[in-house]
């Protein structure tokens, strides 16, 4: 596995910039890599927002500008910080655009914790990474990591390029009817539980949401769904049984962590997996509860130990998720392969440890 040296380190570059430094975009992403500029005392030169996101408005005492604005006063000469996400290609494109003309970087802020990638967070973590690594199975899923270990500490987007469709993801690794029944954490609208439902063909699918309002539109493609049984759970999951206040957004980021004081939250039932599944089990095991991926694990350890079932990890949501995941799965799960893959996005969001298990 590639090493990297204090030099490629993004924090590192941006210290030593003399060119103009702009964010690109508004909202909780820029308030983070603000933050992180200021505490590493890098000057940002101000911010500028797609057209149609202008508006005569200011963030952070800073006014919104266009990339016109700023092109017409510096030229080409700035470094562009990008600080949003998207799934759209049309956006992808469009930051493509401004890449080819500007220095762009995409900063790596963790979205829960406060772990930084920098590079001594590498240094101190570097075993671990590469155990990680050598336990992947074939050459896309270490490819993917090493990756996605090279974007979080320099910033480039030439790292976000190794990427493959969900669908093709568990198409590829998962064999169809193998799994009767599925548990989906984090089932959202329904959207993975319909996938799934659709590519592996099970017989049942708990889908765990824990959003009230979410679970209400879960609950209706449930009662339409014919490819198989949907049974929805209103539950967020955890190492513990119990109730937990819950950022109540209804959108794929509600969480129990980082609560504003403005958001809308209540107190939402908490299961364990052990709880729902000890005496049902479970075939394959899906998780993509926004951080809690690890507490989750804790909860269910007398079920993999029972069933050994597959699994489907999101390992993105916390900045050590990535390689620690790796080593808790292969802990708990010493037979199972264990691939990784990333679905198209900016930055390094989506992220899977898939860990499946010898019949």
């Amino acid at each position: 596995m590639k090493r990297f040296t204090r030099e490629d380190s993004l924090w590192i570059k941006l210290q030593k910039e003399t060119r103009p430094i702009f964010l690109y975009g508004t909202g909780n992403g820029a308030d983070k890599i603000l933050d992180v500029c200021e505490h590493f005392s890098i000057p940002v030169e101000g911010v500028f927002a797609s057209n149609g996101f202008v508006r005569n408005r200011s963030f952070r005492s800073m006014p919104v500008l266009s990339l016109s604005d700023v092109e017409e006063r510096y030229g080409d000469d700035f470094v562009v910080l990008l600080a949003f996400g998207t799934t759209l290609p049309s956006v992808a494109e469009n930051i493509n655009r401004v890449a080819e003309r500007h220095t762009l970087y995409i900063p790596e802020v963790p979205l829960y914790g406060k772990e930084l990638f920098t590079y001594e967070y590498y240094l101190e973590n570097l075993e671990k990474i590469e155990r990680a690594y050598a336990l992947l199975a074939d050459d896309r899923s270490k490819a993917v990591f090493q990756d996605m270990i090279a974007f979080r500490l320099t910033g480039e987007g030439k790292y976000l390029a190794n990427v493959e469709n969900i669908e093709d993801s568990y198409r590829n690794i998962f064999e169809k009817g193998r799994y009767p029944r599925i548990i989906d954490f984090g089932a959202y609208k329904g959207d993975s539980t319909q996938m799934m439902a659709r590519i592996l063909e099970p017989k049942e699918i708990v889908a765990v949401e824990p959003d009230p309002k979410t679970f209400q539109k879960l609950s209706a493609y449930a009662e339409n769904e014919t490819g198989c049984r949907v049974i929805p759970v209103n539950a967020a999951v955890g190492g513990e049984c119990g109730e937990v206040e819950f950022s109540l957004s209804a959108s794929r980021a509600s969480a129990k962590e980082g609560l504003s004081k403005s958001a809308r939250t209540g107190i939402v039932k908490r299961i364990t997996v052990d709880s729902l599944c000890l005496s049902l089990g479970a075939d394959l095991l899906k998780f993509d509860v926004e951080g809690d991926e690890s507490e989750a694990l804790d909860g269910a350890l007398q079920t993999i130990e029972r069933y050994s079932p597959s699994l489907a990890l999101s390992v993105y949501h916390r900045t050590g998720d990535i390689f620690e995941l790796c080593l808790r799965v292969h802990s708990l799960l010493p037979g199972a392969r264990l691939y990784m893959r990333r679905v198209p996005c900016i930055p390094a969001w989506d992220i899977t440890l898939f860990a499946k298990e010898s019949e």
